[in-house]
């Protein structure tokens, strides 16, 4: 059978058409598609800015929250240096040495005293053992470091009228004709401002009319303006007491504050005469 040639014009016509149409249509699908790949991009740039806002506000946030340990850091050390000057501050120029005593008596008479000398022998006698046992004891309740810790409650230098002075506790001395005698200093400090206070007694007493009392001796020795010798300005001080020595184990606490208590009271008595 044979295509007349109209007939296959007419179909060359057709295939050149739709190959046209064909053509268009994937342009157009290209121009559709090419915004999406726009959008696309722009939202990948948006989103990487946004991402660099954020960043750029967490490191600002950061340098923030970092700037006040800065700010405290730099205060710390500041203050420093007023920290050590407090530390450094000149310590007084004068010195007041203190020596307690080893010492420990005790004394317990009766009624018998008062008969003469035969009543006092004989009172001694009954309370020998008394004697001996409560001055022990009293060596180790009123020992120096309970002496030292009741000096320490008071304010010494104003006590006995001195320049500011550095107090120093010396150990003590138990030899009673250095410490009652000597009229020379009893430390190898050469201060031209330097004073001693030494204790020389610690009395425990008993008697049958006026009671319990604790009694204490004193030196006072003078070095200031550079002296290498002084005299010694002796006194006493003597005050009652209410627990010691202690019926009970129960008392014994109350008996050892009793006694440093009547301690520095004796020691203000004796530094009243420096007023």
């Amino acid at each position: 059978m044979k295509i007349s040639p109209s007939i296959a014009a007419i179909a060359a016509v057709l295939s050149v058409s739709l190959g046209s149409a064909t053509l268009a249509q994937d342009a157009v699908s290209a121009d559709m598609a090419a915004p999406e790949t726009e959008t696309q991009t722009i939202d990948s740039e948006a989103t990487d800015a946004t991402d660099s806002v954020t960043e750029a506000v967490a490191v600002d946030n950061m340098a923030q929250t970092d700037a006040p340990d800065d700010a405290a850091e730099t205060v710390t050390t500041d203050n420093v240096p007023e920290t050590a000057a407090v530390d450094a501050a000149p310590q007084p120029s004068c010195e007041l040495h203190i020596f307690p005593t080893l010492e420990g008596q005790a004394l317990t008479t009766s009624l018998l005293s008062g008969f003469g000398i035969v009543g006092a022998v004989a009172d001694a006698a009954a309370n020998k053992d008394r004697n001996i046992s409560e001055a022990e004891y009293l060596k180790e309740a009123l020992g120096p470091r309970l002496q030292v810790q009741a000096l320490k409650s008071l304010d010494l230098v104003e006590e006995l009228n001195l320049e500011p002075s550095q107090i120093i506790y010396q150990t003590p001395i138990a030899d009673r004709k250095i410490t009652t005698k000597a009229t020379t200093r009893l430390t190898s400090s050469n201060a031209p401002c330097y004073v001693e206070l030494i204790v020389t007694q610690n009395f425990y007493t008993k008697k049958a009319i006026y009671g319990r009392s604790l009694n204490n001796r004193f030196v006072f020795k003078d070095f200031r303006n550079g002296k290498t010798e002084t005299k010694l300005v002796k006194g006493r001080g003597g005050n009652g007491l209410s627990y010691f020595p202690p019926k009970t184990t129960d008392e014994t606490e109350a008996a050892e504050q009793d006694l440093r208590e009547a301690f520095a009271k004796n020691f203000t008595e004796f530094a009243k005469k420096f007023k």
